[in-house]
Parts: structure tokens; C-alpha cells; sequence
């Protein structure tokens, strides 16, 4: 498939309900409360613009000259953003159809994560030699999966020197989509793993969860 394919396919036919507040932010099209950490911010669109305008992705030979070009256009903008101080690190949120990421195999939310930084190369090369996985994660009565740091360097079109940076993803599985962060961050402006457990530990259901008409018409569904 295309990347640019691959890309379209993630594209939800909705936009997501979300409630932003003091502390936390609410999707209430899944029932999920997620955490603001502490020195964190909602973006207003800056850090995706921003990013879109700058970066510049590696040169993979293997595509099509047609479909090299066109990749970065498709690209779309989470569903939210959290950042620190000037931007860093970054918490980008996204919200998938299980069936964008996973098609008609049966992939637990472990092998959906590892095939999702399988991906990464694609669009930052990686720098480090860590082996690509993911660790199992069962907190708040939801199961989810958190890779491992990935490496590679943020160049941009100015010309400056490439900042060294770090990815981890984190995704959960909610009836049928993927709860996904992308989570970067540098040397500079680092996201400790005891940050990211207490993230972690925040995300649970919100009041919502089995009581609202998405969660009912999904119950029917899924027989749940």
C-alpha cells in the first residue's frame, strides 16, 4: 500500500467530541478522561502548523516519486495537542478505526503499537539501535501498549543544525478504535518515564463511559 493510502485510511469520518478541562480532557466518543501533566498546555494548532511548514522528511527512495510528494499533504492534525514551555515535548493525540490499523487481522493492542513504530522510518529515520517494541500496559481497567524510545534527528528546511529527538507511542484499544499518543521529546526538553507512568496512570474512563449513546450502540455492537 502507499503510504499516502496508509495515511488516508487513519482519517476518522467524524471529528471528536472533546472537553477541555482545568485538569483533564474528555473524548466522550469513548468514554476516556486523559490527564493535563503538570506544565503542560492545550496547543491551538501551532505546534501541527508548525511542524507541517519546518520539518523535513527523509528521503525514501522506495516510494514513487508521485506518492513522496503527495504523503505530506495527506497528513492530518491530532485531535488535540499538549506542549511545554516553547513546544517540547509534545503529546499529540489521535483517534483511529481499529480497522485503518490492524485490516482484517486479530492484532492485540501489543502487536497494533509495534506495527505502528514499524511505520516511524517512514517518516523520521531512525538513530538509535533499541529494538522496536512495545510493553503491555493494564491500568484503570483499560489495556494499552507503550513502545520503546525511538530515536531520530527533527531537521528542518532552514538549514539549522538537527535537534537529536525521541518517540514513544502509546495506544489503547476502545471498543473499536485506537486511543494514540504520540509522545516527542529531546535531551533538552525530556519527558521522564516517571512522567509518562503518571500520564499513563491518568487515563481512565470518565463519567460517560457505558452510560451515553455511543457507548450503548457500541454494547449492541460488540455484545459486551
Amino acid at each position: 500500500m502507499k503510504l499516502t493510502d496508509q495515511i488516508k485510511t487513519r482519517e476518522l469520518k467524524f471529528k471528536p467530541k472533546v472537553e477541555i478541562f482545568e485538569n483533564t480532557i474528555e473524548l466522550n466518543d469513548i468514554g476516556i478522561s486523559i490527564p493535563i501533566p503538570n506544565g503542560f498546555e492545550i496547543d491551538n494548532g501551532g505546534v501541527f502548523d508548525k511542524f507541517k511548514a519546518e520539518y523535513v522528511f527523509p528521503d525514501n527512495s522506495e516510494f514513487s516519486t508521485k506518492d513522496r510528494e503527495s504523503f505530506e499533504k495527506v497528513i492530518f492534525p491530532p485531535v488535540f495537542a499538549l506542549k511545554k514551555g516553547n513546544g517540547r515535548p509534545v503529546i499529540a493525540c489521535y483517534l483511529f478505526d481499529v480497522r485503518a490499523l490492524k485490516g482484517r487481522s486479530n492484532l492485540h493492542i501489543r502487536s497494533i503499537n509495534k506495527y505502528e513504530l514499524m511505520w516511524a522510518p517512514y517518516l523520521a529515520k531512525k538513530t538509535n539501535e533499541i529494538p522496536m517494541n512495545a510493553k503491555r500496559i493494564m491500568k484503570n481497567e483499560l489495556t494499552g501498549a507503550l513502545s520503546t524510545e525511538y530515536g531520530f534527528d527533527y531537521k528542518t528546511k532552514n538549514g539549522t543544525v538537527p535537534i537529536p529527538s525521541n518517540l514513544r507511542i502509546l495506544t489503547y484499544e476502545v471498543v473499536n478504535f485506537v486511543l494514540t499518543f504520540y509522545i516527542i521529546y529531546d535531551n533538552t526538553n525530556n519527558f521522564e518515564q516517571t512522567e509518562i507512568d503518571s500520564f499513563v496512570d491518568g487515563i481512565k474512563t470518565n463519567d460517560n463511559f457505558g452510560n451515553n449513546s455511543f457507548w450503548q450502540k457500541a454494547k449492541s455492537m460488540f455484545n459486551l
